[in-house]
């Protein structure tokens, strides 16, 4: 039987900065297909067309105040480089997998939640990217590549023919 890999830490990197023991929660992008459907005249069930990708975004939970992320928000649509990393086990064995995942985006939501005596309370951020790239033991998973127009599952980049017709 096939056992699943389970997660059992992460941590994460923040402009080169260590986030260990502060970072709390931390919702990796979801990959979502931007599409149409249309009915082709004659046709008898709807068909659909893949456009590109829905928006990427992460989000971020620290314990307490973080002044230090929300010091780094940048205007710059590549402004922050997040490093995320996880170790993964299978529970029929004994070692560990790497999951990395690598971002850049920007800040566009710090949210400071509410303060509540003694209680340390919780920062949120949302990161909207512009770059993924996530990864097992080196293998490459996915690469979404939104200013070079790259999509790759598996190291497989569907945009190559794309971008060759676009004289990219």
């Amino acid at each position: 039987m096939k056992m699943p890999k389970v997660l059992k830490g992460f941590n994460l990197f923040v402009d080169g900065e260590n986030q260990y023991g502060v970072t709390v929660d931390i919702t990796r992008p979801k990959i979502a297909r931007q599409t149409e459907t249309y009915t082709p005249g004659g046709g008898m069930i709807e068909m659909t067309v893949v456009h590109g990708f829905e928006k990427l975004t992460m989000e971020i939970t620290s314990k307490g105040y973080d002044a230090d992320m929300l010091k780094s928000m940048s205007s710059s649509i590549a402004g922050k480089l997040l490093r995320y990393q996880g170790a993964l086990q299978e529970e029929d064995g004994t070692g560990y997998q790497t999951l990395k995942g690598e971002a850049r985006g920007r800040i566009t939501e710090a949210d400071p939640g509410s303060d509540k005596q003694g209680e340390g309370g919780e920062h949120k951020f949302t990161v909207e990217l512009v770059y993924w790239k996530e990864s097992v033991d080196g293998s490459p998973i996915v690469e979404i590549d939104v200013i070079g127009n790259k999509a790759a599952f598996g190291g497989q980049d569907e945009r190559a023919g794309l971008r060759a017709a676009l004289g990219l």
